[in-house]
């Protein structure tokens, strides 16, 4: 599952799309085409039309998915405890320790905050402040601001603050065409569809002495026993756009173990190219992610039996 760059014409480009049938769906923003001589649709209009389109009609999951997941994830996430000791604190992971193709926005090296990591944490803040409120005045200075109020940010506030007048002028340029992307990607969710940011998830195993954990970036709709009744919209600011599609199907997996069914469709936003791409969850999706993990976990527990 690719982006697909759009046609020169947007109305020729939905078009296309809707022939492309179910599935993924990629679009680069008509702002990176040319000569368009037809007004651009904003993009949000064609995530929400996906998001919505045939929800009359949702896809079902076995009642005892969850359960049978949970318990493949189990016998893993206990050869892993019993590798560390009965002593051993609770061990809490997330997709970039268990997934290795997940990736992330950031590669780790020796400098404390590298530009991909700022980059990053700075524009879900702005993300948060799109789906509220729909625009953004000062791009660098509405991201600080919104940092500022998280103890944990403190240090990233105090190192963008501290850069020279040419690097925070750079900063502000990228953020600025990253929250062009947001502008014309993120949908204006009506308040029916309880749209909430940052929706943490903790999956405790083992008796709680390993913990899957992961965050929507946003997450709309009510869970409904039986029903899958949620979608999540995950952003990438960078990296490998496959990479981030495991990553959402891990949250997927998640939301499955904590109400019983997963989201019924998910939504992938590129703030860096200004792509997307919109699909349903699938069984194959969980059992594949759910594989993924089972070997991460026992990889930890070969390394934890050979320490």
């Amino acid at each position: 599952m690719v982006l697909v760059a759009p046609q020169p014409n947007p109305v020729a480009d939905r078009g296309s799309a809707s022939r492309r049938g179910p599935g993924w769906h990629g679009r680069l923003t008509a702002a990176r085409c040319a000569a368009v001589a037809e007004p651009a649709t904003p993009a949000r209009h064609e995530v929400l039309r996906l998001l919505r389109d045939g929800s009359g009609s949702r896809p079902s999951f076995n009642s005892g998915l969850a359960g049978g997941l949970r318990a493949w994830l189990e016998d893993a996430a206990s050869e892993l405890a019993a590798s560390r000791g009965e002593e051993a604190p609770p061990l809490f992971l997330g997709p970039r320790q268990l997934l290795a193709e997940a990736g992330s926005d950031h590669s780790p090296g020796l400098e404390e905050f590298p530009a991909p990591l700022v980059t990053s944490c700075l524009v879900h803040a702005l993300f948060r402040q799109v789906v509220t409120t729909g625009t953004v005045d000062d791009p660098l200075t509405d991201a600080l601001d919104a940092l500022s109020v998280d103890p944990s940010r403190a240090d990233l506030v105090r190192h963008v603050t501290k850069l020279t007048a040419p690097a925070r002028r750079a900063l502000a340029a990228t953020l600025t065409t990253h929250v062009s992307h947001l502008i014309d990607l993120t949908p204006r969710f009506s308040p029916g569809w309880l749209p909430r940011t940052d929706d943490r998830v903790a999956i405790p195993l083992a008796g709680g002495r390993v913990v899957l954990h992961g965050t929507f970036n946003l997450l709309v709709g009510t869970p409904a026993p039986g029903t899958a009744s949620l979608c999540a919209l995950g952003l990438a600011t960078g990296g490998r756009w496959g990479g981030a599609r495991t990553a959402l199907h891990y949250l997927a997996l998640l939301e499955a173990l904590r109400s019983g069914t997963p989201p019924f469709r998910l939504a992938l936003l590129h703030s860096a190219l200004g792509g997307y791409g919109v699909e349903d969850v699938l069984e194959d999706h969980l059992r594949a992610i759910v594989s993924h993990l089972v070997v991460g976990l026992s990889a930890l527990a070969r390394e934890d039996a050979g320490a």
